[in-house]
């Protein structure tokens, strides 16, 4: 729809996939881990407890990201290059040239006249009276 945004989305899965890697399927574990052990003595803060046992959790997604920042920074420099290649095509493709402005002799000549005669402006009227003669049909071409 005109006037809203698109959004991608990177997944893991879609980075892996685009650098041609196979997903690591997990190893299944023969035995149940052993809980996270805290330690003996009482933590300082009530949220110790939890942060330690979730200090684990979080290297897991640290190593995580890190991969998944190493497969983004591989694929940068061809994805910049294609979607620079890309932005050409289309300006090409869809580029209009300007049109000049109209009037701009007439504009100028007007703008030069009031110029040079600050205190006579009454010598400007033919000037002024040829641009606006121009600027008035120029905006009746442009409706028609």
């Amino acid at each position: 729809m005109p006037g809203q945004g698109h959004e991608v989305t990177f997944s893991v899965g879609l980075l892996e996939k685009l650098a041609g890697l196979r997903k690591k399927e997990a190893p299944k574990p023969s035995a149940p881990r052993m809980p996270i052990q805290l330690p003996s003595r009482p933590p300082v803060s009530p949220d110790a407890a939890r942060l330690v046992a979730q200090d684990v959790a979080l290297s897991r997604q640290l190593q995580a990201t890190r991969e998944v920042a190493g497969l983004l920074v591989k694929q940068e420099a061809a994805e910049v290059a294609r979607m620079r290649g890309m932005a050409e095509a289309l300006l090409r493709e869809h580029s209009v040239t300007p049109k000049p402005l109209p009037c701009q002799g007439e504009g100028q000549s007007c703008w030069a006249c009031f110029r040079d005669h600050p205190a006579e402006a009454w010598r400007c009227e033919g000037l002024a009276r040829a641009y606006q003669d121009c600027a008035t049909s120029a905006f009746s071409a442009s409706r028609a």
